[in-house]
């Protein structure tokens, strides 16, 4: 009986020459060109058939085959429940290399993220040996980046690493399940369940930290959510000018669905007053708007109820005795602290000091550390 190999990814792919896709409205997009076929383990990529059997839903490129050994490459093998099929052992991407079916786990992306490969989403660890540009985003398990990252959005289901800082003009989001070390971050929003480690200056950031925060160099600008410890080496804070803030005693995950209940209900607001305006015009707009305005209160209602519940949790497991801010360096006029519920606003050049609560008060010490 004469078979085919049929297969479940595309063997002639090649990420160099991608083209962007139309959709149904007739849009080009431009930003998502499929720059790589994820695998994940046991995943069937190839098998052999009849040559007249009907084909199966998502079969490639089907191929004649004439008895040889099937092309069971590195990080494939045969189906042991299926002796005529191939499968993925890994988690990684697909391609044929010198003839055989193989899988690797590591991705490098040789060149910038940019309009040639547009966003990225792999299912294992990533190597961008460029920059990711403004408005693109990458996806994957650890990550690096060897030049800058731009304002792009970046996803690290573990680590994340950029050997050569953020400028994110406002517009970057670098989150991670694990840690996130990088050079230096200006003008973007951070968020680790982790470690960070920033080896330089932090400048104009927002900062979600759910382990520790460390800074070697300035930390001025923007807002930092922790809950451990936050280390400052040289300076924190740039003066009364602009504003720096260190907020902690409450889970920064718990406190970063707090601001997104608040802005929803913000939106949600704006929403019901236009449409109210809109209900007191006239007979037809009141009837085409009155249906909306109705879901959009019951929204409201909920959302506030969502809120509350989060606050009262937030506030329950509450411990402010993991809360530290270390500042070996100088801490200039302006810095806002709030540790739980107790707040201050530093008036006076500070050095060398360890900043906790004690019986409801912040309580400065020096030196910030003790040898023992």
């Amino acid at each position: 009986m004469s078979q085919i190999l049929v297969h479940y990814f595309d063997p002639d792919f090649d990420h160099m020459h991608l083209t962007p896709k139309e959709s149904v409205s007739g849009r080009v997009d431009h930003y998502n060109l499929d720059y790589v076929q994820n695998v994940v383990a046991g995943q069937v990529l190839a098998e052999l058939v009849p040559a007249d059997a009907p084909l199966r839903p998502g079969v490639i490129s089907p191929r004649p085959w004439a008895g040889q050994p099937l092309p069971v490459g590195p990080n494939t093998a045969v189906n042991p429940k299926n002796a005529g099929q191939i499968i993925a052992t890994v988690n990684g991407y697909v391609f044929y290399h010198e003839g055989v079916i193989t899988v690797k786990k590591l991705l490098n992306v040789r060149r910038d993220v940019d309009f040639h490969t547009g966003n990225i989403v792999f299912v294992s660890d990533i190597c961008v040996h460029g920059a990711i540009r403004t408005g693109f985003s990458v996806q994957g398990r650890n990550i690096l980046v060897k030049k800058n990252v731009e304002g792009a959005r970046v996803e690290a289901l573990g680590s994340f690493t950029a050997e050569n800082g953020i400028k994110g003009g406002k517009m970057a989001r670098i989150s991670a399940k694990g840690d996130i070390k990088i050079p230096f971050i200006e003008n973007a929003t951070l968020i680790a369940d982790g470690d960070i480690l920033i080896d330089g200056s932090c400048m104009h950031t927002d900062v979600w930290v759910q382990k520790n925060l460390v800074v070697k160099g300035r930390l001025q600008g923007g807002t930092i959510h922790a809950n451990r410890i936050v280390y400052i080496q040289d300076q924190l804070g740039g003066g009364i000018s602009t504003m720096t803030s260190i907020e902690m005693g409450y889970d920064p995950a718990q406190m970063f669905n707090l601001r997104a209940a608040d802005e929803g209900i913000a939106k949600l607001k704006a929403l019901i007053e236009s449409l109210e305006k809109k209900c007191g015009k006239h007979a037809e707009l009141k009837a085409e708007c009155e249906p909306k305005l109705e879901i959009s209160r019951t929204r409201l209602v909920t959302l506030h109820k969502r809120r509350q519940a989060l606050w009262e949790q937030m506030t329950s497991e509450s411990d402010l005795r993991t809360c530290r801010i270390i500042v070996p360096g100088q801490i200039r006029p302006g810095v806002e602290i709030s540790i739980g519920g107790v707040y201050c606003v530093i008036n006076d050049f500070m050095e060398n000091v360890c900043i906790t609560c004690q019986d409801n008060e912040i309580v400065f010490d020096s030196p910030a550390m003790v040898k023992k």
